[in-house]
């Protein structure tokens, strides 16, 4: 992609958490705090407890998306943390899940921060008169509250989060909501995103470009595989940073 071929967009729609920011890793901070009530020694569980948290995390968005009930972030989060406990053989106390679900919201707005170089790369895009927009599958209400925080909320005509269409990314309807937002056409709009399933397949499934901003290191050639060779981004990156590059 040259900086010619990136003009043709009249909008780019930005995913929130390891994209735009940095979010502080508030998840392990959380469960540690979760693990350290629950099991005297978590030096064996903490590992396996972090991994089992984000696959079922995952199958909470899953389950949406494939025609569940829509729950908001925050229940996905909770049940979650539930099943995890569960499938590694910890009790399951209501009032931690509680404080702990609750925590992971406080450390998520608290700990997030701006990737470096997003303000620069903002500036640049609405200089060029590039309309921009966030989506987001996080809690609801934060994205606003983290941009605001660093001032960047300026610079999008609309910040979306799964409250806003009862749906998460990749489903089609909380894209095309956006899309409709900017008053922008699925050729005319390019996505930027670090999680390929929720971001990259997303795009493919809403019709609209992509590039991967692989932050990871994730195998391109395994999540084609998965995926198929039609949700095959334009472009993948390691950083926000060499997105800029291509303004």
């Amino acid at each position: 992609m040259t900086a010619l071929e990136l003009s043709q967009f009249e909008a780019i729609l930005f995913d929130l958490d390891s994209t735009l920011t940095h979010t502080g890793e508030y998840a392990f901070k959380a469960c540690e705090w979760l693990l350290s009530k629950t099991a005297e020694d978590t030096s064996d569980i903490r590992e396996p407890y972090f991994r089992l948290l984000f696959s079922n995390y995952r199958v909470e968005i899953e389950r949406i998306v494939n025609g569940a009930p829509y729950i908001t972030p925050t229940k996905c989060v909770r049940n979650a943390l539930r099943k995890s406990l569960e499938d590694v053989g910890l009790e399951v106390v209501n009032s931690l899940l509680d404080e702990v679900t609750d925590m992971f919201r406080k450390l998520h707005v608290e700990l997030s921060k701006p990737m470096p170089g997003t303000e620069a790369l903002l500036q640049c895009l609405s200089a060029n008169g590039t309309k921009m927009g966030v989506i987001t599958n996080s809690f609801v209400g934060d994205v606003k509250t983290i941009l605001g925080a660093f001032d960047l909320t300026k610079f999008f005509t609309v910040m979306v989060d799964p409250g806003d269409m009862k749906a998460f990314k990749p489903m089609p309807e909380i894209f095309e909501y956006t899309m409709r937002e900017l008053e922008a056409s699925k050729n005319e709009v390019l996505f930027v995103g670090d999680e390929y399933y929720a971001d990259i397949v997303g795009a493919a499934r809403t019709g609209i470009s992509s590039v991967w901003i692989n932050i990871r290191g994730s195998s391109y050639e395994k999540s084609l595989a998965k995926y198929g060779d039609d949700t095959a981004p334009l472009l993948v990156l390691d950083t926000l940073t060499e997105f800029g590059n291509y303004i």
